[in-house]
C-alpha cells in the first residue's frame, strides 16, 4: 500500500483544486482542465489497485468504489467540458454543475 498512497495524495490534491475553482467561480475551461487532470490521478489509482489488489490483499470492491467513482467524474467532465466548448469565458456555477461540497466522489471511499 505504499506505492498508493502517492497516488491517492496526489487525486485528493486535484480534487481540493477544483474545489478551490468552483469557489472562485473559474471558467468552465479551466475546470475542464482539472477534472481532466483529477480522472487521470483516479486512473492511475485504478491501475495500481487492479495491478496489486491480490499481493496487498486489497478487497475487490475498493477497485469496485474507485471504477464507479471515476464514472461520475468521466459524466461530470463531459458536462463541463461541454459547457466549456460553447462558451469558454462564462457558463453556470459551477457548484451547479458539480454539486456543493468537497469534490471527491461520495461514491469513492478512499483505502488508507
Amino acid at each position: 500500500m505504499n506505492g498508493f498512497a502517492p497516488l491517492r495524495e496526489e487525486a485528493e490534491k486535484r480534487g481540493r483544486l477544483i474545489k478551490a475553482a468552483s469557489e472562485r467561480h473559474a471558467s468552465p475551461v479551466e475546470a475542464c482542465k482539472l477534472i481532466g487532470s483529477f480522472g487521470q490521478a483516479e486512473i492511475k489509482m485504478i491501475k495500481y489497485v487492479e495491478a496489486n489488489a491480490e499481493r496487498c490483499g486489497i478487497p475487490p470492491q475498493i477497485a469496485d468504489q474507485l471504477r464507479n467513482g471515476h464514472k461520475n467524474t468521466e459524466k461530470m467532465q463531459k458536462q463541463v467540458c461541454t459547457i466549456a466548448q460553447r462558451h469558454p469565458s462564462a457558463g453556470p456555477d459551477l457548484d451547479k454543475v458539480l454539486g456543493p461540497g468537497d469534490f471527491w466522489p461520495a461514491s469513492a471511499p478512499l483505502p488508507n
